[in-house]
């Protein structure tokens, strides 16, 4: 199980792959204990792969990439920098 963010130097993102499931965990642990009132995750699909997208008191802050192989998730890919978000309306 491996994490990958891109921040694009603009918003905090992990600067490393984040490798393994406990640690994935401990990541996912990290980042949820942070969710402030207003926050929205929201299933979507991501170049036809599942996914969700986190909205930040109505902005949308993150995209999610998840993919499965054996049914299993195996990567998720957080795509932050808002410059590589897209422009979705509410």
């Amino acid at each position: 199980m491996v994490i990958v963010s891109d921040g694009g130097g603009q918003v905090t993102s992990a600067r490393k792959p984040v490798l393994g499931a406990n640690r994935v965990a401990r990541f996912l642990l990290g980042v949820l204990a942070k969710e402030q009132p207003g926050d929205l995750i929201d299933r979507v699909v991501v170049n036809g792969a599942p996914g969700f997208a986190v909205y930040q008191q109505g902005e949308l802050v993150t995209i999610v990439s998840v993919t499965v192989s054996a049914g299993r998730v195996t990567r998720l890919d957080l795509v932050r920098a808002p410059g590589k978000l897209p422009r979705l309306l509410r």
